[in-house]
């Protein structure tokens, strides 16, 4: 009797053997996706503490997500797609199988992964150079003799850079974290959950208060001609993160969660686990899944651009991922192929791995279009870059044009990139830059 009883224990179940295969994939998969970073490892500290399970309920909400990932992820094997295809799949299983989990899980495990990273950095450029011309507005409107060009403010004889680091965009991820734990908190201490629409809410008031933090950031330091590498750079930085994001975090959380928040309601015990039906959807699910992880690949490989493009008078050389390089004694081109659904490879990435800042970047016009220009600095070297999208018909550094552009009518974009030794070389080959002519070809998608 106590053997039968002791086999029915340890016989498996289905949501033990799904449950154990997804943890194989993600031992498999995580390493190389997620970034090893300070934001990673708070949030995996976080997890356990903001992760509640109601286990009076049973929910299939992720149901149509998961299918639409799947299916995305089937058509688009790459890395994004297919993290996203087994989160959601996972939380289904979860929340058919052992209660719902709180909203916060979600957001929380998109925060920390790539994901947000590649919305984030589409936004980026626009607001460093929109936070260089307003707090050099705001300087002149004092009396100050202030003015922007691009990410540089020109205070008097001083010379401030809003690159990356100075904007402090990177401690974005770090404020929704901290929010994220402010709500939990109060959570646990009313019993009250906030639905998943307040908190996309808030989690968009704290981007903007991040980007509010950094505006009166950057404004003190080029006040007060607070340069990089000294104490009180770090101590106005972090003085404005807890004046501007974490004070209101803390005020205005709960009163939120008090107004509309919903108290939790226990509907009694769940129901057993059903011998078939959702096995069979979470075996398809599955299934899916792991026909994706075996189909994995790049996003540069699944996007071929037209290999026979030419540029009189350069010498071309074809790249892995499609990229075409031209070069000749005066000029350096890049064209690569890129896709609405994939990040693109923008010269910041390239440049600044072979050692090189970027300084005075900023939007210019150039026969109607905006396109991007900048300095790149290395020791005594200087290089003029501009770079842009172009399908031959658009010109734009608009992420959303393009990619809406790409998406609609299925014209294949490059990221051209012109790289001259003086300001006036570059304009130059600007102007010579071919048009329609030689971005004449369709997006072509592999099927392999």
């Amino acid at each position: 009797m106590f053997t039968i009883q002791l086999k029915t224990l340890i016989k498996p179940q289905p949501p033990m053997l799904f449950g154990l295969a997804y943890v194989v994939l993600a031992l498999w998969f995580i390493p190389g996706y997620f970034m090893g970073d300070a934001n990673v490892a708070m949030g995996a500290l976080l997890i356990p503490y903001i992760c509640t399970v109601d286990k009076s309920r049973r929910s299939l909400r992720y149901l149509f997500p998961a299918l639409l990932s799947a299916v995305l992820a089937l058509l688009l094997p790459v890395n994004t797609l297919f993290f996203v295809a087994m989160l959601f799949a996972v939380l289904l299983l979860i929340e058919n199988t052992i209660g719902r989990v709180s909203d916060i899980l979600l957001f929380l495990l998109l925060l920390i992964s790539p994901v947000f990273g590649h919305v984030t950095r589409m936004g980026e450029f626009p607001v460093r150079l929109w936070l260089s011309d307003k707090v050099a507005a705001v300087l002149a409107m004092g009396g100050q003799q202030a003015s922007a060009a691009g990410n540089q403010i020109m205070l008097g004889n001083y010379e401030f850079s809003v690159d990356q680091a100075c904007a402090g965009l990177n401690m974005l991820v770090m404020s929704v974290l901290v929010c994220l734990f402010v709500l939990a908190f109060y959570q646990r201490q009313s019993g009250k959950a906030l639905g998943f629409k307040w908190l996309l809410l808030l989690c968009v008031v704290t981007v903007a208060l991040n980007i509010g933090c950094n505006f009166f950031r950057i404004l003190l330091l080029v006040m007060f001609r607070i340069m990089p590498g000294t104490l009180f750079h770090d101590a106005v930085g972090i003085g404005c993160l807890c004046l501007y994001v974490l004070l209101p975090l803390l005020l205005g959380i709960k009163p939120m969660l008090t107004r509309f928040g919903k108290a939790k309601v226990t509907i009694g015990e769940p129901k057993p686990w059903p011998a078939m039906g959702y096995s069979l959807l979470h075996a398809c699910l599955l299934a899916a899944v792991l026909v994706v992880a075996v189909r994995l690949v790049k996003s540069d490989s699944l996007v071929r651009g037209n290999s026979a493009i030419d540029l009189p008078g350069y010498h071309k050389t074809q790249l892995d991922g499609g990229i075409l390089k031209f070069e000749n004694k005066e000029a350096l081109i890049y064209l690569k192929p890129t896709a609405f659904y994939a990040p693109e490879h923008d010269p910041m990435i390239c440049w600044v791995g072979s050692g090189y800042v970027f300084k005075s970047i900023r939007i210019e016009k150039f026969s109607g279009h905006d396109i991007y220009t900048a300095t790149l600095v290395k020791n005594q070297d200087r290089i003029y870059a501009a770079w842009w999208f172009d399908d031959g018909r658009l010109k734009t550094v608009n992420q959303f044009a393009w990619r809406w552009a790409a998406a609609k009518n299925q014209r294949q974009f490059y990221l051209v990139n012109i790289n001259a030794s003086t300001p006036q070389k570059l304009r130059q080959k600007i102007g010579l830059m071919p048009g329609q002519k030689i971005f004449n070809n369709k997006i072509q998608v592999s099927k392999e």
